[in-house]
């Protein structure tokens, strides 16, 4: 509708309603032939079978793989903290230190740069992380984009199965939060008011 009030109508497109959506980045494609990220696509819950077809019908193969990339450095960071013999405290800030960074370049629109990374955090043994990752061979490339649900794990511990739900900062684990490998209970101390309320409601039988 135009500032006369007179309607015409128009094309676009409903992304919010699309199942499958692929995108094509032509540049990069003429000017960099073995790129594997000039194309880039979503996959709603179609299921894999639909998916599959949608890759067979663009005659493509999935390039970058970036949940495997993400949990790849979060495993990379868990062992790099390991190497460095750091404490539960000093693990959590490291991991603390990277989510930050990957927050960032997420909001920013902007991949996660290996090097950029590795400068926020200090070296191990004289050896960057940057260089421990490249090392011990985690197959990380130079940049990739934040997913964020994997990075999430960073500052979370999170779970659902069996009729429990759990969701808690990973701060917590050994502060108000532990856990015993060997009898595999989990024990929580100062449980919040209003599980505590929901808890004591229930018991009373009211």
């Amino acid at each position: 509708m135009n500032e006369q009030l007179d309607i015409s109508s128009t094309q676009y497109l409903d992304i919010h309603h699309a199942d499958i959506v692929a995108r094509i980045d032509l540049t990069e494609w003429e000017t960099q032939p073995a790129s594997k990220r000039y194309l880039t696509f979503l996959k709603w819950r179609v299921g894999r079978k639909v998916s599959d077809f949608f890759m067979d019908f663009l005659a493509a193969a999935e390039g970058l793989d970036t949940k495997a990339q993400n949990r790849g450095l979060l495993q990379a960071v868990d062992d790099y903290c390991s190497d460095a013999a750091l404490d539960n405290h000093q693990r959590q800030e490291v991991r603390q230190q990277v989510h930050s960074y990957c927050k960032e370049q997420l909001q920013a629109g902007e991949e996660i740069a290996l090097a950029d990374l590795s400068a926020t955090l200090a070296p191990v043994s004289d050896k960057t992380f940057q260089a421990f990752s490249s090392e011990q061979g985690y197959a990380l490339e130079e940049t990739f984009p934040a997913d964020r649900g994997t990075l999430r794990q960073l500052t979370k511990y999170a779970c659902s199965g069996g009729g429990i739900t759990l969701n808690f900062d990973a701060q917590l684990l050994g502060e108000r939060i532990f856990w015993d490998p060997a009898t595999d209970t989990l024990t929580i101390k100062e449980t919040p008011p209003n599980l505590r309320d929901q808890l004591t409601r229930r018991q009373n039988g009211k």
